[in-house]
């Protein structure tokens, strides 16, 4: 059998932000932040604290394809109310044109006042989402200008994924990468937060082995989708990411996970490198790294099993 271990070290190198991109995020967030603090003191308002969120935060972040931006939520957190009823906060719309007048004219793109944030677009390249919260007796509440305040604190989300990655590995935050990789590849309408809880939930681990630790990761999260197709939100407000999801969308997603896992098995079982990374180039598109026939390693093992039959990360036999 193929081990893809190092094909796809290669892959997660070709799908991770550069330095440089990640520097340039860290300089416009701070950047704004800087300005939005700013608008706040000239206000005679207390000045906002500010939190990193989703897949920057969690570093599993992966490079956009062409024609695509790259994006960071940047959390604003307004201290001042966190002691008051919620009949005295302000409006949401209120908020939202606080946040909007302070980074107005701070790129050459006018900013995106969009339901649950205000959008910063960095000539087409990527932007920065600014979500705004108010937290009372340690419940966040985001700030929809359709809706109203509604319960919602992705810190928390952040820190069950880093409490996951603890546990599990490094390998964990590698499996959401690549699978977020190919959903985008794939232009599947699966969110990122998606990625990341059906991987925390269903991971299985293959110790030097991300290829078998896919595999395994993808049999799981399609048995769990075929008994029922939800995805939970493990922090509140408990909410189903797939509740909107049509049934076309739902089929054309446990559709694509199934062609994903047999072409994953078929790489895996293939003895010629080569052949083995045209499978997976066709999931991943040409950003998955080709394989050398001349690199592959001599093995008559010819295996296809409902898990992996490999060393689970305790050691013990899968």
């Amino acid at each position: 059998m193929a081990d893809l271990n190092g094909l796809f070290e290669k892959f997660n190198e070709k799908i991770t932000l550069t330095i440089t991109k990640k520097e340039n995020l860290k300089k416009g967030r701070n950047a704004l932040r800087e300005k939005i603090s700013k608008y706040f003191i000239e206000q005679e308002k207390t000045k906002p604290k500010y939190h990193g969120q989703g897949s920057y935060a969690m570093n599993t972040m992966v490079n956009p394809l062409p024609g695509k931006e790259y994006d960071i939520d940047d959390g604003i957190y307004l201290e001042e109310y966190f002691d008051k009823n919620k009949e005295d906060w302000p409006s949401t719309y209120e908020v939202h044109n606080w946040i909007y007048n302070a980074v107005f004219n701070h790129t050459k793109v006018f900013p995106e006042d969009k339901d649950t944030c205000i959008r910063v677009k960095y000539s087409g390249e990527y932007h920065i989402d600014l979500p705004c919260y108010i937290v009372k007796d340690d419940i966040g509440y985001l700030a929809n200008k359709s809706i109203g305040w509604i319960e919602s604190d992705p810190k928390e989300f952040t820190n069950w994924f880093i409490d996951k990655k603890k546990d599990k590995g490094e390998q964990l935050r590698n499996i959401v990468k690549y699978l977020k990789a190919w959903k985008d590849y794939q232009e599947l309408e699966l969110k990122g937060i998606a990625c990341t809880i059906l991987c925390c939930n269903e991971f299985y681990g293959v110790e030097k082995r991300d290829d078998k630790a896919l595999l395994g990761t993808l049999i799981n999260i399609i048995e769990t989708l075929e008994a029922g197709f939800e995805c939970k939100k493990p922090v509140t407000p408990y909410e189903d990411i797939f509740r909107d999801y049509e049934y076309n969308e739902e089929l054309r997603i446990k559709r694509s996970l199934v062609d994903l896992k047999e072409s994953l098995e078929m790489a895996i079982n293939e003895r010629d490198v080569e052949k083995a990374s045209e499978y997976l180039i066709e999931q991943f598109g040409d950003r998955f790294p080709r394989g050398k026939s001349e690199d592959q390693k001599n093995s008559n093992e010819f295996v296809k099993t409902e898990r992996p039959g490999v060393l689970k990360n305790d050691g013990r036999s899968a």
